[in-house]
Protein backbone atom coordinates (compact mmCIF):
# COMPACT_ATOMS: atom_id res chain seq x y z
CA UNK A 1 0.00 0.00 0.00
CA UNK A 2 1.99 2.89 -1.02
CA UNK A 3 1.97 6.87 1.49
CA UNK A 4 -1.26 8.81 1.19
CA UNK A 5 -0.85 11.85 -0.43
CA UNK A 6 -1.05 15.29 2.19
CA UNK A 7 -1.42 18.74 0.49
CA UNK A 8 -0.88 21.79 3.13
CA UNK A 9 -0.67 25.43 2.88
CA UNK A 10 -0.80 28.52 4.85
CA UNK A 11 -3.31 31.03 4.30
CA UNK A 12 -3.45 34.09 6.21
CA UNK A 13 -0.52 33.42 9.04
CA UNK A 14 2.33 33.24 10.90
CA UNK A 15 3.41 29.72 10.31
CA UNK A 16 3.33 29.17 13.80
CA UNK A 17 0.71 26.42 13.13
CA UNK A 18 3.41 24.48 10.33
CA UNK A 19 6.53 24.91 13.67
CA UNK A 20 3.68 23.19 15.68
CA UNK A 21 3.84 20.16 12.98
CA UNK A 22 7.68 19.96 13.16
CA UNK A 23 7.44 19.85 16.95
CA UNK A 24 6.23 16.55 17.07
CA UNK A 25 10.22 15.37 16.82
CA UNK A 26 10.30 11.64 16.51
CA UNK A 27 7.03 10.70 16.66
CA UNK A 28 6.76 12.62 13.57
CA UNK A 29 8.38 9.88 11.57
CA UNK A 30 5.55 7.06 11.93
CA UNK A 31 3.62 9.79 10.09
CA UNK A 32 5.85 10.09 7.38
CA UNK A 33 6.02 6.39 7.07
CA UNK A 34 2.45 6.56 5.91
CA UNK A 35 1.81 9.97 4.12
CA UNK A 36 3.25 11.57 1.53
CA UNK A 37 3.37 15.01 1.41
CA UNK A 38 3.22 16.43 -2.31
CA UNK A 39 2.47 20.26 -1.73
CA UNK A 40 3.77 22.41 0.71
CA UNK A 41 5.14 25.70 0.08
CA UNK A 42 7.08 26.60 3.21
CA UNK A 43 9.03 23.24 2.06
CA UNK A 44 8.70 22.42 -1.31
CA UNK A 45 8.63 24.22 -4.65
CA UNK A 46 5.55 22.98 -6.21
CA UNK A 47 3.42 25.45 -7.80
CA UNK A 48 -0.32 23.75 -7.85
CA UNK A 49 -2.16 21.68 -5.29
CA UNK A 50 -2.54 18.25 -6.86
CA UNK A 51 -5.18 15.48 -6.12
CA UNK A 52 -4.70 14.16 -2.67
CA UNK A 53 -6.21 12.09 0.50
CA UNK A 54 -5.46 14.91 2.72
CA UNK A 55 -5.42 18.54 3.10
CA UNK A 56 -4.30 21.07 5.49
CA UNK A 57 -4.45 24.31 5.64
CA UNK A 58 -3.66 26.88 7.90
CA UNK A 59 -4.38 30.51 8.45
CA UNK A 60 -7.07 32.62 7.69
CA UNK A 61 -8.91 34.19 4.63
CA UNK A 62 -7.66 37.68 4.45
CA UNK A 63 -7.32 38.28 0.88
CA UNK A 64 -8.01 37.30 -3.26
CA UNK A 65 -5.10 34.77 -3.26
CA UNK A 66 -5.97 33.21 0.32
CA UNK A 67 -9.51 32.45 -0.82
CA UNK A 68 -7.88 30.76 -4.17
CA UNK A 69 -5.62 28.85 -2.30
CA UNK A 70 -8.27 27.32 0.23
CA UNK A 71 -10.82 26.73 -2.87
CA UNK A 72 -8.25 24.73 -4.79
CA UNK A 73 -6.89 22.73 -1.85
CA UNK A 74 -10.57 22.40 -1.16
CA UNK A 75 -10.95 20.58 -4.95
CA UNK A 76 -8.25 18.47 -4.67
CA UNK A 77 -8.76 16.56 -1.52
CA UNK A 78 -10.88 14.53 0.15
CA UNK A 79 -10.82 15.12 3.73
CA UNK A 80 -9.40 18.97 5.05
CA UNK A 81 -8.28 19.63 7.97
CA UNK A 82 -8.45 23.59 9.52
CA UNK A 83 -5.11 23.55 11.27
CA UNK A 84 -5.13 26.07 14.07
CA UNK A 85 -7.22 28.88 15.62
CA UNK A 86 -6.62 31.44 12.73
CA UNK A 87 -8.11 28.52 10.11
CA UNK A 88 -10.74 27.28 12.92
CA UNK A 89 -12.20 30.95 13.80
CA UNK A 90 -10.62 33.86 12.27
CA UNK A 91 -7.71 34.12 14.97
CA UNK A 92 -5.87 37.12 16.52
CA UNK A 93 -5.32 38.80 12.99
CA UNK A 94 -9.31 38.74 13.38
CA UNK A 95 -9.38 41.67 15.26
CA UNK A 96 -8.50 43.71 12.57
CA UNK A 97 -11.95 43.39 11.76
CA UNK A 98 -13.43 46.20 14.28
CA UNK A 99 -12.01 48.64 11.44
CA UNK A 100 -12.23 49.45 7.83
CA UNK A 101 -10.02 48.65 5.03
CA UNK A 102 -9.22 51.81 4.61
CA UNK A 103 -8.41 52.23 8.52
CA UNK A 104 -6.10 49.62 8.32
CA UNK A 105 -3.76 50.98 5.16
CA UNK A 106 -4.07 53.99 6.43
CA UNK A 107 -2.68 52.97 9.92
CA UNK A 108 -0.15 50.71 8.41
CA UNK A 109 1.10 52.54 5.36
CA UNK A 110 0.60 56.18 6.36
CA UNK A 111 -0.13 57.29 10.25
CA UNK A 112 2.28 55.50 12.06
CA UNK A 113 4.53 57.43 13.65
CA UNK A 114 7.52 54.96 12.30
CA UNK A 115 6.34 55.69 8.81
CA UNK A 116 7.83 57.92 6.44
CA UNK A 117 4.91 58.23 3.22
CA UNK A 118 5.54 61.95 2.27
CA UNK A 119 2.80 61.76 -0.09
CA UNK A 120 0.71 60.48 2.25
CA UNK A 121 -0.70 57.33 -0.30
CA UNK A 122 -1.05 53.65 0.21
CA UNK A 123 1.72 51.76 -2.13
CA UNK A 124 0.58 50.44 -5.15
CA UNK A 125 1.44 47.52 -7.43
CA UNK A 126 -0.10 45.70 -10.32
CA UNK A 127 -0.94 42.19 -9.53
CA UNK A 128 -1.13 41.90 -6.15
CA UNK A 129 -3.94 40.46 -4.15
CA UNK A 130 -7.49 42.38 -3.10
CA UNK A 131 -8.06 43.05 0.95
CA UNK A 132 -11.36 41.32 1.20
CA UNK A 133 -13.84 43.88 3.61
CA UNK A 134 -12.57 41.33 6.90
CA UNK A 135 -10.45 38.16 8.08
CA UNK A 136 -12.85 34.95 8.15
CA UNK A 137 -12.28 31.45 9.09
CA UNK A 138 -11.98 28.47 6.36
CA UNK A 139 -15.17 26.89 7.38
CA UNK A 140 -17.23 30.24 6.33
CA UNK A 141 -15.90 29.80 2.63
CA UNK A 142 -15.79 25.58 2.34
CA UNK A 143 -16.74 22.50 4.42
CA UNK A 144 -14.33 21.06 7.18
CA UNK A 145 -14.05 17.81 8.19
CA UNK A 146 -11.71 18.11 10.93
CA UNK A 147 -10.54 21.24 13.16
CA UNK A 148 -7.52 21.31 15.38
CA UNK A 149 -7.35 24.57 17.16
CA UNK A 150 -4.71 25.98 19.24
CA UNK A 151 -2.20 28.96 19.05
CA UNK A 152 -0.02 27.16 17.93
CA UNK A 153 -1.89 23.79 17.71
CA UNK A 154 -0.56 20.82 19.76
CA UNK A 155 1.70 18.72 18.29
CA UNK A 156 0.37 15.49 19.87
CA UNK A 157 -3.06 16.36 18.58
CA UNK A 158 -1.93 17.07 15.10
CA UNK A 159 0.09 13.61 15.29
CA UNK A 160 -3.43 11.64 16.56
CA UNK A 161 -5.34 13.63 13.60
CA UNK A 162 -3.75 12.64 11.07
CA UNK A 163 -3.03 8.60 12.67
CA UNK A 164 -6.69 8.61 13.15
CA UNK A 165 -8.12 9.35 9.95
CA UNK A 166 -5.06 7.38 8.16
CA UNK A 167 -6.85 4.25 10.22
CA UNK A 168 -10.14 5.23 9.02
CA UNK A 169 -11.35 6.14 12.82
CA UNK A 170 -13.19 10.03 13.14
CA UNK A 171 -10.64 12.41 15.26
CA UNK A 172 -12.83 14.35 18.02
CA UNK A 173 -12.35 17.14 19.75
CA UNK A 174 -12.62 17.03 23.60
CA UNK A 175 -15.73 18.15 24.87
CA UNK A 176 -14.39 19.28 28.00
CA UNK A 177 -13.08 22.67 29.08
CA UNK A 178 -9.44 23.70 29.82
CA UNK A 179 -10.71 24.36 33.35
CA UNK A 180 -11.60 20.65 33.47
CA UNK A 181 -7.94 19.79 32.71
CA UNK A 182 -6.39 22.41 35.01
CA UNK A 183 -4.46 21.12 38.09
CA UNK A 184 -4.85 24.11 39.76
CA UNK A 185 -7.27 24.24 43.12
CA UNK A 186 -10.70 25.55 43.07
CA UNK A 187 -12.72 26.91 45.76
CA UNK A 188 -14.76 30.21 45.67
CA UNK A 189 -16.82 31.99 43.49
CA UNK A 190 -15.69 35.35 44.52
CA UNK A 191 -14.13 37.60 41.97
CA UNK A 192 -13.01 41.21 43.87
CA UNK A 193 -10.80 42.75 41.80
CA UNK A 194 -9.57 41.92 37.89
CA UNK A 195 -5.64 41.96 37.33
CA UNK A 196 -3.73 42.54 34.87
CA UNK A 197 -0.60 40.23 34.07
CA UNK A 198 1.62 41.80 35.08
CA UNK A 199 -0.15 43.04 38.28
CA UNK A 200 -0.02 40.95 41.99
CA UNK A 201 1.63 37.97 43.02
CA UNK A 202 0.19 34.95 41.50
CA UNK A 203 -0.15 31.86 43.60
CA UNK A 204 1.39 28.94 42.20
CA UNK A 205 -1.79 26.71 43.42
CA UNK A 206 -4.88 28.73 43.28
CA UNK A 207 -7.14 28.86 40.36
CA UNK A 208 -5.70 31.98 38.27
CA UNK A 209 -9.42 33.14 37.51
CA UNK A 210 -10.51 33.35 41.50
CA UNK A 211 -6.90 35.42 41.87
CA UNK A 212 -8.26 37.96 39.46
CA UNK A 213 -6.13 37.09 36.46
CA UNK A 214 -8.86 36.70 33.09
CA UNK A 215 -8.49 33.19 32.40
CA UNK A 216 -10.54 32.10 29.96
CA UNK A 217 -9.85 27.97 30.84
CA UNK A 218 -13.92 28.08 32.05
CA UNK A 219 -15.26 29.24 28.25
CA UNK A 220 -12.56 27.30 26.15
CA UNK A 221 -12.23 23.89 24.98
CA UNK A 222 -10.10 21.89 26.47
CA UNK A 223 -7.22 19.90 24.36
CA UNK A 224 -4.21 21.88 25.26
CA UNK A 225 -3.77 20.15 28.15
CA UNK A 226 -3.99 23.35 30.25
CA UNK A 227 -0.37 24.23 29.40
CA UNK A 228 -0.89 28.22 29.95
CA UNK A 229 -2.70 28.13 33.29
CA UNK A 230 -0.31 25.26 34.26
CA UNK A 231 2.74 27.64 33.84
CA UNK A 232 0.93 30.33 35.64
CA UNK A 233 -0.15 32.17 32.69
CA UNK A 234 -3.86 32.90 32.18
CA UNK A 235 -5.31 30.85 29.55
CA UNK A 236 -6.10 32.84 26.32
CA UNK A 237 -8.84 31.20 24.80
CA UNK A 238 -6.75 30.10 21.82
CA UNK A 239 -8.72 26.27 21.28
CA UNK A 240 -12.00 28.13 21.26
CA UNK A 241 -15.60 27.77 22.38
CA UNK A 242 -16.40 24.64 23.89
CA UNK A 243 -18.63 22.12 22.93
CA UNK A 244 -22.14 23.49 22.18
CA UNK A 245 -21.35 26.98 23.12
CA UNK A 246 -21.49 29.47 20.21
CA UNK A 247 -20.17 32.45 21.46
CA UNK A 248 -16.85 31.98 23.64
CA UNK A 249 -16.81 35.57 24.79
CA UNK A 250 -20.34 35.95 25.59
CA UNK A 251 -19.65 32.52 27.73
CA UNK A 252 -16.37 34.58 29.36
CA UNK A 253 -18.42 37.81 29.87
CA UNK A 254 -21.28 35.63 32.05
CA UNK A 255 -18.54 33.98 33.91
CA UNK A 256 -17.06 37.23 35.23
CA UNK A 257 -20.43 38.70 36.30
CA UNK A 258 -21.33 35.72 37.62
CA UNK A 259 -18.23 34.97 40.11
CA UNK A 260 -18.06 39.29 40.27
CA UNK A 261 -21.49 39.06 42.69
CA UNK A 262 -24.05 39.70 39.90
CA UNK A 263 -25.73 36.21 40.61
CA UNK A 264 -25.77 37.09 44.46
CA UNK A 265 -26.21 40.76 44.71
CA UNK A 266 -27.94 42.65 41.83
CA UNK A 267 -26.92 45.80 43.13
CA UNK A 268 -23.79 45.14 42.38
CA UNK A 269 -21.91 48.11 40.82
CA UNK A 270 -21.83 47.34 36.99
CA UNK A 271 -19.75 50.14 36.48
CA UNK A 272 -17.21 49.41 38.20
CA UNK A 273 -16.87 45.96 37.22
CA UNK A 274 -16.95 47.50 33.18
CA UNK A 275 -14.37 50.04 33.76
CA UNK A 276 -12.27 47.24 35.70
CA UNK A 277 -12.31 44.87 33.00
CA UNK A 278 -9.16 46.58 30.50
CA UNK A 279 -9.53 45.48 26.49
CA UNK A 280 -12.73 43.36 26.78
CA UNK A 281 -12.66 42.82 23.12
CA UNK A 282 -9.13 41.59 23.18
CA UNK A 283 -9.28 39.70 26.29
CA UNK A 284 -13.28 37.96 25.32
CA UNK A 285 -13.01 37.45 22.00
CA UNK A 286 -8.70 37.27 21.02
CA UNK A 287 -9.32 33.94 18.76
CA UNK A 288 -12.53 34.02 17.83
CA UNK A 289 -14.57 37.38 16.78
CA UNK A 290 -14.58 36.71 13.16
CA UNK A 291 -16.08 33.57 13.79
CA UNK A 292 -18.53 35.65 16.70
CA UNK A 293 -22.20 36.97 16.65
CA UNK A 294 -20.85 40.22 17.74
CA UNK A 295 -18.45 40.05 14.33
CA UNK A 296 -21.48 39.76 12.28
CA UNK A 297 -23.32 42.64 13.85
CA UNK A 298 -20.54 44.89 13.40
CA UNK A 299 -20.26 43.81 9.75
CA UNK A 300 -23.68 44.41 9.73
CA UNK A 301 -23.49 47.88 11.46
CA UNK A 302 -20.49 48.87 8.78
CA UNK A 303 -22.60 47.98 5.83
CA UNK A 304 -25.59 49.88 7.05
CA UNK A 305 -23.52 53.09 7.68
CA UNK A 306 -22.23 53.02 3.63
Amino acid sequence: MGKVKVIESWLGACAGCEISVLDLHETLLPVLEKIEFAYIPVLMDVKHPPKATVGIVSGGVRNSDNLHELLEIRKNCDILIALGSCACFGGNPGLANLFTTEELLSEVYVTTKSTKNEIGRNPYMDGLPTILPEMRAVGDYVKVDVMIPGCGPNPAMIGAAILSLLGGAPYELSTKSVCDECPREKSERNLKKILRPFEGTVDDKKCLFEQGYLCSGSATRAGCGARCPTAGAACRGCFGPCENSVEQGAAMISAVTSCYGLDDDPNTDLDAMVADIYDPIGNFYKYTLPSSLLNKKAIEKTAAKK
